[in-house]
Order: structure tokens, then sequence, then C-alpha cells
């Protein structure tokens, strides 16, 4: 009597094909430690940024400025001297209407503005910056006014800096990293740099700066 012979390769490819995708998962997937890893190095950079970021400001505190180059661009007609900042809490405010950065926070310093505007104590200084060195003032001004009148803001002076002398001296401070738009500085009545922001500024934090630097005025 023959025995049917059984045939064993149907029931292995399922096995050897499972094993084969079991093996290729195996190779694809991503080790357990590896996002801990990614984790680990995104919070220590982001440590080390702030570090410096804080060593940075510390270092510009108290530095003093003068001699800028502040000139009337739109809705104002005198520029901004030595002897306008006598005295005074200055906040100069260097913005660009091609930085989406500027672009989101000028709306809020507009308002911080218009609230200190009837304060003799307190000047402030909305300064447009070009993209591009060899931009005409025509063109910032051009530019300019449109972009203030597209955020509600067209009645705000501002001023330029047409040879980016201002920018020239306070980047000296700043040193490393370069100029960043927008960058907001507060200057106490000595002359001195009383807080700086090189990115967007909250205005509860802008006008804490400047409450300080006015107290600190009335202390001297």
């Amino acid at each position: 009597m023959a025995i049917p012979r059984r045939d064993f390769t149907a029931n292995m490819n399922p096995i050897i094909n499972s094993e084969s995708l079991e093996n290729e998962a195996r190779k694809r997937s991503t080790p357990a430690f590896i996002p801990l890893l990614l984790a680990g190095l995104f919070m220590v950079t982001g440590m080390c940024a702030l570090i410096f970021v804080g060593r940075e400001k510390a270092r510009i505190l108290g530095q003093s400025i003068t001699d800028l180059d502040i000139q009337p661009l739109l809705n104002t007609e005198n520029p901004i001297t030595d002897a306008d900042m006598q005295g005074k809490v200055v906040v100069l405010y260097f913005w660009g209407y091609w930085s989406p950065e500027s672009a989101k926070e000028l709306p809020d310093f507009a308002k911080t503005q218009s609230e200190y505007r009837k304060d003799g104590e307190v000047l402030f200084a909305s300064i447009s910056c070009n993209q591009h060195s060899n931009d005409t003032q025509d063109s910032l001004q051009f530019y300019t006014k449109k972009f203030l009148q597209d955020t509600d803001a067209s009645d705000l002076p501002v001023y330029g800096d047409p040879a980016e002398f201002s920018r020239a001296r306070i980047s000296q401070l700043l040193t490393a990293g370069g100029f960043s738009y927008p960058t907001t500085l507060v200057i106490d009545s000595a002359g001195r740099v009383a807080d700086v922001w090189r990115a967007a500024v909250p205005p509860s934090a802008l006008q804490k700066a400047i409450e300080k630097a006015k107290l600190s005025n009335k202390v001297r």
C-alpha cells in the first residue's frame, strides 16, 4: 500500500516569509535609546543656547551707546540726536518690513509706543531697516509706508539708519551672532544699555524694562 507523501513546502513558506518579515522589521526599527538620545541632545543644546544668551546679555548691559545716526523716514521731520536722548529712557527698535518676526511684533510695539506718547521721560525710536545694504532710502520709505498701512499703524513715527552706522555701533557690543531683526534696546538716562532683546519681546517685558529704567533715573 502506497503511503501518500505530504508536501511540507506549502506549510514552510508562511513560516519562512514570516521570519523574513520579522527580521526585516527588526533591521528597520529604531532602537529604543535613539529618541532618548536625541531628546537629550536637544535639551543640552537648548541649555547651552540659554547660557550663551544670558552671558551675552550680561556683557552688554551697562555699556554706553552714543553718537548714533537716527534719521527721519516717515511721520517725523527731525533726527534723534544725543541731545534728544540725554536724560531720557530711550527705546531703540530696529526692525524690517521684510522680516516675518518684525511684522508680527510691530503692532504690539506701536501700541506700547502710543501708551508712552505723553510721557516726557521716554523716547521711542522705531528704526526701519533695509534687507540689503544696496537698497535705496526711497525703496525703504516706500515699502515701510505700505507695510504700516497694511498693519493699521500708518501714523507711527519711523526713523532710518541710512548708512547702517547705528547698527554697526550696536553690533560692536553684540559681537557674537551679528545683528538680527528685530532688535530692541532700552537705554537709561545715562546712555547705558538697561535691557536688550535680539528677537521679538513681549509688550509686558518691554514695559517692565522701561519702568525699571525710569525708576533708576529717579534714584540717581
